[in-house]
């Protein structure tokens, strides 16, 4: 049920809005009740006494071995689901395996930290206000993180530089990181922001490009010494960093003019990994043919960053003119 209140001004300084009374008596409130109220974005949300959110506890009860992967995943899931402890048990002592899995864990994740530890249990606890970290702030430094990916990919093979290549690689675990907060957020918040949806879609759209950009790093690693044509790949991994900037600063701006645009550069993408591949074909055919579908694939998942803003954008509309 909604209501429209008018927001009243005393004191200079303080706003005032009154509250139903049908809700103020459902919650059994009354004069000197305290309520609590909660910031997202540009919304306020109410609880009474009987709504105050509670802390979520949940438990990881460990009866068999381990090994480091599986713990890894176990961790993840429970992470994206939401909570504010994880209390991790065993009725045996926790081996060092698993408790240097659980050390890594929460040093990738953002705003885990392990609170009590001994020999049969090892606590959990969420230190981030989320409020504090909204997820478009996660998506900006995910992508900006991308873009610099894809930089220093076109510099370490224009430069051959196999160090920076490596760098590139390494930094994959920062993209990750953010992609599993940005799950938990929108798993926890979705109905409180309706562009949730969008920020979900687009996080695994860079999460993807990010892997994509390792996986040139590691075909140019592993490349023989023959002569391999790399201006024509740096021109056409420049071309798809290019389209990847113009298509999140659109979709930063909320703005119909110019998506179209970057979504009709899906035919020259594939014009443009052919003539790549037509050079292949008289040197080094595998990096060559490798490299065309890595960077075919980061230049298509810009144009779908460019659709899913139309979405977006369309979506906020009731009345749309085109």
């Amino acid at each position: 049920m909604q209501s429209i209140r008018k927001i009243q001004l005393t004191g200079g300084s303080t706003y005032i809005v009154s509250l139903p009374s049908k809700w103020v008596k459902s919650n059994n409130l009354q004069q000197s009740s305290e309520v609590k109220i909660e910031e997202s974005q540009n919304k306020l949300v109410l609880y009474g006494n009987a709504d105050v959110k509670t802390e979520i506890e949940k438990h990881l009860i460990l009866n068999s071995k381990m090994d480091s992967k599986s713990m890894q995943r176990a961790l993840i899931s429970l992470y994206i689901s939401g909570y504010d402890t994880l209390a991790i048990t065993s009725p045996y002592y926790i081996s060092d395996e698993t408790r240097e899995s659980i050390k890594k864990f929460s040093k990738l994740v953002i705003g885990i930290e392990i609170f009590e530890e001994d020999s049969k249990k090892i606590v959990l606890q969420n230190v981030l206000n989320s409020s504090s970290y909204p997820i478009y702030n996660s998506i900006k430094r995910m992508s900006l993180n991308v873009e610099s990916m894809i930089y220093d990919t076109i510099k370490g093979i224009n430069d051959i530089d196999n160090d920076l290549l490596k760098n590139v690689i390494e930094r994959d675990d920062e993209i990750d990181r953010f992609q599993w907060y940005i799950y938990r957020e929108v798993k926890g918040k979705s109905c409180e922001d309706p562009n949730s949806i969008y920020y979900l879609i687009i996080s695994r759209i860079l999460e993807r490009m990010a892997d994509h950009t390792v996986n040139i790093c590691k075909i140019w690693l592993q490349k023989s010494d023959v002569d391999t044509p790399y201006k024509k790949v740096v021109e056409n991994l420049s071309f798809s960093l290019d389209l990847f900037k113009k298509g999140m600063a659109l979709f930063y701006s909320k703005k119909y003019n110019g998506l179209n645009d970057i979504i009709s550069f899906k035919k020259t993408i594939m014009n443009q990994k052919m003539e790549l591949l037509d050079l292949g074909k008289s040197s080094d055919i595998a990096t060559i043919s490798f490299s065309s579908e890595e960077i075919s694939r980061i230049a298509l998942y810009s144009t779908d960053i460019a659709e899913l803003a139309m979405d977006m954008v369309l979506s906020m509309q009731n009345e749309v003119a085109l």
